[in-house]
């Protein structure tokens, strides 16, 4: 079931454009005014909102006001003009999602729909989140992903030979098991090996048997793992790691598709597609002289390229609650969902360790919290240190790193938090007193310091100790 936007404009040709960017991933209702879009409020099920500032017949605040008051968990997305960014950090204060500046990257704005539509999915506790489930076991509904999934479903009916380029903990192994699932051959079990997990000197063997006798150690025939796929898929993982005899077999195989045991003479005809892949970059291996070009070539066919997980950080959260749910289960927690700081700190962090780490940091914070929430303080040290980005004047190859989208929300967190420090320590941790310095409400006060994984307690500890150095 697809998510519903509530798009609000007073100009005809805007919510027009809206409708069709972001049309594709999502139903939307659109409203021409203030006093239309309350009335669809009332009655149809929005699960995000995105309202334009200055319209005929009222501003977008009171959309905000009204959407925070009657229906809290639907996120609120502010169109504005450059002029008016001093509203649209109000409209943060006032607790909008986020802000995006006319004119806009209809990409972008339709990867924040999604991020935020995802993000009250999780914050709410949802397992299943609208279109969560992704395709084939994979999980994430961004533009990569969906790219993706379109692919696979058409070279899946082919029989041509797939190499999957990603790094490691992309999920290669996954897009390979769904290739083979929607493909022709699915009815029989797939063949699947980890060419650098198997010593150097028995992988040849593996892949293409042995005859007795054949090498020591060899004390009966043996099929090797092209005949025992056989009219199915073999999928050989880390194939940059062959040697350069096991290459020039392989390249054999496929040219002739058949295999010759070693110690034999006869070749054995094979029905088999292969899949294979790498973290390595063959292009530059095979310059170097260390990849065979002639089975680059053969491997060449089709090849797919993963998104790292810092390139869709809009599938984060429904990542981490896939995870949060399979695992809670055997961690005997009865951790729901996250708190806000959480996913903040999630969705900054670049993990290295793509979504294989993502799971990691996920079990490890199960062993941490045992009921509630997966609080900033359970994740790994170096992911709570993603939220906000510290901006410091040593961090310009860091901050280059970014796209100016990424920098312009970080600087804008960064700011966010070190205000509400300053204000905090002023007011030694009175939120009513600090909430009424800065114009906020006290609930959205709250919310604002949870974002940002601070706690009241933290500048009270800071008064107690003060007050007893003095005494």
């Amino acid at each position: 079931m697809k998510p519903t936007v509530l798009v609000v404009d007073d100009k005809a040709n805007m919510l027009t454009l809206l409708s069709k960017v972001l049309g594709k991933g999502a139903r939307v209702l659109t409203a021409r005014g203030v006093r239309t879009a309350l009335q669809v409020l009332e009655t149809e099920p929005v699960t995000t909102v995105l309202c334009d500032l200055r319209m005929n017949d009222g501003d977008g605040l009171d959309v905000l006001r009204a959407v925070r008051a009657r229906w809290p968990g639907v996120p609120f997305i502010l169109m504005t003009a450059y002029a008016s960014v001093p509203t649209a950090v109000q409209a943060m204060r006032e607790g909008a999602y986020d802000y995006v500046m006319k004119p806009f990257d209809p990409d972008e704005l339709r990867a924040l729909v999604e991020r935020a539509t995802a993000q009250a999915a999780v914050l709410k506790g949802e397992p299943h989140a609208p279109e969560a489930q992704g395709f084939a076991g994979m999980t994430g509904r961004s533009p990569a992903m969906r790219a993706l999934y379109m692919i696979i479903e058409r070279v899946a009916p082919t029989d041509a030979t797939v190499l999957i380029l990603g790094e490691t903990g992309t999920g290669k192994e996954l897009v390979a098991r769904a290739i083979h699932e929607h493909s022709s051959r699915a009815s029989l079990r797939p063949i699947a090996v980890n060419c650098a997990a198997i010593p150097r000197s028995l992988i040849e063997s593996e892949l293409f048997g042995h005859a007795r006798g054949s090498f020591t150690g060899a004390v009966a025939d043996r099929a090797g793992l092209f005949e025992e796929a056989h009219g199915s898929t073999l999928f050989l993982d880390e194939i940059g790691e062959l040697r350069p005899t096991v290459q020039a077999k392989l390249t054999r195989v496929l040219e002739e598709r058949a295999v010759r045991r070693i110690g034999e003479s006869r070749e054995r005809k094979v029905d088999v597609r292969l899949i294979s892949a790498t973290h390595r970059d063959l292009r530059s291996m095979v310059k170097a002289g260390a990849f065979r070009e002639d089975l680059w070539f053969r491997l060449n066919v089709c090849v797919i390229e993963l998104p790292p997980l810092r390139e869709r950080a809009e599938d984060i959260p429904l990542l981490a609650q896939r995870f949060l749910a399979e695992r809670a289960p055997q961690s005997r927690s009865t951790v729901t969902g996250f708190s806000a700081a959480a996913l903040s700190a999630l969705q900054a962090y670049r993990w290295p360790g793509n979504v294989r780490e993502l799971k990691s940091a996920i079990e490890r914070a199960l062993v941490v919290e045992t009921a509630g929430e997966v609080r900033l303080e359970s994740l790994p040290p170096e992911v709570q240190g993603a939220s906000p980005l510290r901006l410091t004047s040593s961090s310009d190859i860091d901050l280059a790193q970014l796209s100016y989208r990424e920098a312009v929300d970080a600087s804008r967190e960064e700011m966010n938090r070190r205000y509400l420090e300053a204000v905090m320590r002023r007011f030694r941790g009175d939120v009513l007193k600090a909430a009424a310095h800065a114009g906020v409400e006290r609930e959205s006060f709250y919310r604002l310091l949870r974002r940002c994984g601070l706690s009241a307690d933290d500048f009270r500890e800071e008064r107690r100790g003060a007050d007893g150095a003095k005494s």
